[in-house]
């Protein structure tokens, strides 16, 4: 009886190219990729480390991945996994929960906060300053996570994801056109910020816990996430034309038996049956300008 949604985002418009809400329009109308603000687990650390980049931290840079207590809050790794001193991009690629919390103690809510922000994140229902923030314990809608990761592959430029592409009147008279709308694109990372990400989410697809997304085809860039008990299961990733996001879980928030694998291999399947109309093409390394 579980439930699911898919939004497929064109980074370069922000026009949405698919949408899914559920699994029978007939005989449910709610709309779970727009209008279901579910607990974002693990995707929501993309948005702690663009703000950890943006400030001045390198991949290279190095934490502890040992259990930590924060006062009286004490997170732990998936499967209690920790794997002691490592750089902050093996931390994103192994999703360590305690470097997650670290950085956002670091950087302190605010900047993390406006990041968010920044890339349409938590502006209808408002991150609060709390630790977990940094796991993704608040709710967020698909829609809104998945074209913050299309910014990323647009590398840095948001856009506010539109379903219409253009309105015809009489006439045949064009009333309003998205690309109108290219002069209010917002370059809210620095291109070497959104490409140093992109490189990450590539190394999390290829050798980390976004596996089950990966194509022999063409380089993926993505990410899982897992909210507690399963209840919530994403992935989110992204050709550089194109940012899918997929979410599985019950409308009751009930425990699944699943996990955010589950959500990668589905988005792989779902690419493989459109890449055919896609050109294979590379994401810029943060190297090049």
């Amino acid at each position: 009886d579980i439930e699911g949604a898919i939004i497929s985002i064109e980074p370069s418009t922000g026009l949405v190219r698919a949408l899914i809400g559920g699994k029978d329009f007939k005989q449910n109308q709610f709309n779970r990729a727009t209008q279901a603000f579910r607990s974002t687990g693990s995707t929501f650390k993309l948005l702690i480390y663009a703000s950890a980049l943006s400030n001045g931290y390198k991949p290279e840079d190095t934490f502890i991945d040992l259990p930590k207590c924060w006062e009286d809050y004490c997170p732990k790794n998936f499967n209690n996994k920790y794997l002691g001193k490592l750089s902050l991009s093996k931390a994103f690629t192994s999703s360590s929960n305690i470097v997650a919390v670290e950085l956002l103690d670091q950087l302190g809510f605010e900047n993390v906060i406006n990041t968010a922000n920044s890339l349409g994140v938590g502006k209808t229902l408002k991150l609060e300053e709390y630790l977990p923030l940094a796991v993704g314990a608040y709710g967020e809608t698909l829609m809104n996570m998945t074209s913050a990761y299309a910014a990323i592959a647009n590398r840095g430029f948001y856009k506010v994801p539109r379903a219409i592409e253009q309105i015809i009147g009489p006439n045949n008279k064009v009333i309003w056109d998205h690309d109108l709308e290219k002069k209010k694109q917002n370059q809210v990372l620095t291109k070497k910020v959104a490409d140093t990400l992109n490189w990450m989410l590539e190394q999390t697809v290829s050798q980390g816990t976004g596996s089950a997304a990966s194509l022999s085809t063409r380089p993926v860039a993505g990410k899982t996430g897992t909210s507690d008990g399963n209840r919530d299961l994403w992935f989110i990733g992204s050709l550089p034309q194109l940012t899918t996001g997929v979410w599985f879980g019950n409308d009751n928030n009930n425990e699944t038996i699943l996990n955010s694998g589950n959500a990668a291999w589905a988005w792989k399947k779902y690419i493989q049956k459109i890449e055919k109309d896609l050109k294979v093409m590379e994401f810029v390394k943060p190297n090049k300008k």
